[in-house]
């Protein structure tokens, strides 16, 4: 049966959420599934191509987590899950420029494994119980030291691509909410009563503009992968970059409006 057109639209997410959030995050929202059909054309023949494409996936889904997480009035895990985005965005950045980045990810893959491995708990399960595969994993990631394919720590996967800046500002502000430090915690929790007594709250008030500000970052690194991959790949995505295109001229004209630089753009690397 058709819909009927005159009846009201469903409203996503918390109704009394601050409207120029909501704007904000229907607009977020709007970008997630242009990005996700454009990637549906990518194809791949590689194990680096692969890993591109998984990482670009993998930033559509955390930024899509994101706007949901906002949309709801839930805005706690926002910057925890865009530190997760903007790691991928440095990965995908490294392998688009250098494909052999892709032995970097396996030697970090293997080194981790081999870290739990030898972990208390496991240690007796895998160096005695399943000694074949750790003894694998260990030559597997001699062979890469051998290439000199180790391991990069963020810092330095974010200073070969040029966004040691970002990782300087930026990644270290969304660090504060993974590791919870105090001022994360303050802003989630901490508030006061009207005598002025510390109040602490859970799911309490939050500053809105704060989320969007979020918002808007994880929105510019989606828009960044789709450009990284779909040109390293030569599969134009021109709907996305008409999208692109929009949300910096109307970013500007927010900035411009609002004279709030708070609101500005992270630098992008040359």
């Amino acid at each position: 049966m058709a819909e009927n057109m005159n009846e009201p639209c469903a409203l996503v997410g918390d109704p009394n959420l601050d409207p120029e959030l909501r704007a904000r995050a229907e607009t977020a929202s709007a970008a997630v599934p242009v990005v996700l059909d454009a990637a549906r054309h990518l194809r791949h023949d590689t194990l680096a191509q692969m890993h591109a494409i998984a990482l670009h996936g993998t930033i559509i889904e955390l930024f899509s987590a994101c706007v949901l997480l906002a949309q709801w009035g839930e805005p706690t895990g926002i910057p925890i899950l865009l530190r997760s985005e903007y790691e991928a965005l440095v990965d995908l950045d490294n392998l688009v420029r250098d494909a052999g980045y892709v032995e970097r990810m396996e030697a970090a893959n293997i080194a981790q494994t081999l870290k739990i491995m030898k972990g208390g708990p496991l240690r007796q399960e895998f160096e005695v119980g399943r000694k074949a595969d750790f003894d694998e994993l260990v030559a597997q990631l001699a062979a890469l030291e051998k290439k000199k394919k180790t391991p990069l720590s963020v810092r330095d996967r974010c200073d070969a691509v040029g966004r040691l800046g970002e990782y300087e500002g930026i990644y270290g502000m969304f660090c504060l909410d993974t590791h919870n430090n105090a001022s994360a915690l303050a802003e989630r929790h901490l508030s006061e009563h009207k005598d002025g007594t510390p109040l602490i709250s859970f799911f309490g008030p939050y500053n809105p503009q704060s989320v969007a500000m979020r918002l808007d970052f994880g929105l510019q690194w989606l828009f960044e992968s789709a450009d990284m991959i779909h040109s390293a790949f030569r599969v134009p995505a021109p709907q996305v970059t008409e999208l692109a295109d929009r949300f910096v001229r109307e970013r500007r004209e927010r900035m411009a409006a609002t004279g709030n630089g708070a609101e500005m753009v992270a630098d992008q690397p040359t």
